[in-house]
């Protein structure tokens, strides 16, 4: 934990992904944010509030989608549909695992009022276009000036900003949306380095991780504000890029309410299947679609998850 010490510890959600009996496996480098991405034009000329709330959102994605503005999140077997639909899960108050990673938490109240709330946002505000969207489409669904809000990485923002300016000139962020109140966590998808116990070379290659972790800033630069830090230190405002831009700015406060896959715990063998098999995003489609109850999705999506589970630990 050398990097630690040396830049003033890591943000909160960090030992999740490295941890394990208090021994730190690999070298979190940087992770990518999804915040609110949203048309401030088209909310002005609505009155709508601009959507500090998953209900906000919901508001504005049902008033604008009959005047040719839906919004759109991935019900598709993508990475995006991974992190957002666990973002709005886990603001609602639901939990993936317990705070141990031993045991499966997925089957709960939160959970069918999430399912609930996610089959109406899809009915009043998206497109069945949702079902096959891939990484990009919210890019492009914002820079077309077609969507009314989107909830993506910030290479939605830049897509705009390089594709269609006047749309790009209304399109301004916002925090991850409140599930319940004052609940926000935002799932990131992050990036960990680690060096193989058979490298031939592995003292060459943990100064090159050394390396470049003291120059990550330089990553923010190169990303444009993309390849956000996991040291504390790093937090300092202005940060490059993001905080210099006003739009951006708001990017600096996420490290509070950044999580990771299988929160509250950490990333574990089950649940790094459950993600590579895509199993919660496509419980999330099933009940969108409305071929099946939505109580028939949580039965298909918790028996995969204890399926998983009881797997790994015969193993």
């Amino acid at each position: 934990d050398a990097a630690g010490k040396k830049y003033g510890g890591w943000i909160p959600a960090a030992k999740s992904l490295v941890e394990v009996e208090g021994r730190w496996y690999g070298l979190p480098v940087f992770y990518i944010l999804a915040p609110m991405l949203y048309r401030k034009d088209l909310f002005d000329a609505n009155n709508l509030k601009y959507p500090d709330t998953w209900e906000l959102a919901r508001v504005a994605a049902r008033t604008l989608k009959p005047k040719g503005h839906p919004t759109g999140i991935a019900l598709s077997q993508c990475a995006d549909a991974n992190l957002f639909w666990r973002s709005m899960f886990f603001s609602f108050g639901g939990t993936e695992a317990d705070p141990s990673g031993a045991n499966p938490t997925l089957d709960s109240k939160e959970l069918r009022e999430f399912l609930t709330f996610a089959k109406a946002i899809f009915n009043e505000g998206m497109t069945p276009e949702v079902f096959s969207w891939d990484d990009a489409s919210d890019n492009r669904y914002l820079a077309s000036g077609v969507a009314c809000w989107v909830h993506d990485a910030i290479s939605a923002y830049r897509t705009t900003e390089d594709t269609n300016p006047p749309v790009f000139k209304n399109t301004f962020l916002g925090l991850e949306p409140q599930g319940l109140p004052g609940k926000r966590v935002s799932v990131a998808a992050p990036n960990v380095w680690m060096v193989w116990k058979f490298s031939k070379n592995q003292q060459a290659a943990k100064e090159w991780l050394a390396y470049l972790i003291d120059n990550d800033l330089e990553g923010m630069v190169q990303s444009r504000g993309y390849n956000m830090p996991y040291l504390t230190d790093r937090y300092k405002k202005p940060m490059p890029v993001i905080g210099t831009d006003p739009k951006l700015q708001i990017l600096q406060d996420f490290p509070k309410i950044v999580a990771f896959y299988g929160y509250p715990g950490p990333s574990t063998t089950p649940i790094q299947e459950i993600v590579n098999t895509f199993i919660f995003p496509d419980m999330v489609t099933r009940a969108c679609r409305g071929k099946e109850s939505i109580e028939e999705s949580i039965k298909w999506g918790v028996g995969e998850y204890r399926r998983v589970y009881a797997k790994h630990k015969q193993a």
